[in-house]
């Protein structure tokens, strides 16, 4: 099963439950301040906490100018030691449906690949 949780509107407790669950995280952020969220940063540090291993990860995001967010999450997650086998998909500005449809055969054809 697939499960979208927001760090706006749920707490890193009731997330984390369902990522030691799960073979594969995809974990999105936009750039703010040529960074990664905040609350993204924290939850990262949390996750690390745990050591989690033997997973496959994916990591995506949004800019302005700057463009660091993504390749920030996928160097924490990189870190962790999970698998990364797609490049980051980094988006100017808002992305398009095209944008989108590509982000989701990216998350399908991963689901694929860790069944």
């Amino acid at each position: 099963p697939v499960t979208m949780k927001s760090l706006q509107t749920s707490h890193i407790s009731q997330i984390v439950p369902d990522l030691l669950t799960a073979k594969l995280v995809l974990v999105g952020s936009p750039t703010i301040n040529n960074g990664m969220l905040p609350t993204m940063a924290a939850f990262l540090a949390y996750i690390k906490g745990l050591r989690p291993k033997k997973r496959t990860g994916f990591a995506f995001g949004s800019y302005g100018w700057g463009g660091q967010g993504a390749r920030e999450v996928a160097a924490a997650l990189q870190d962790m030691g999970w698998e990364m086998p797609e490049e980051t998909v980094n988006l100017q500005y808002v992305p398009g449906k095209e944008d989108l449809d590509n982000l989701k055969e990216v998350g399908s054809k991963l689901a694929r690949a860790v069944e």
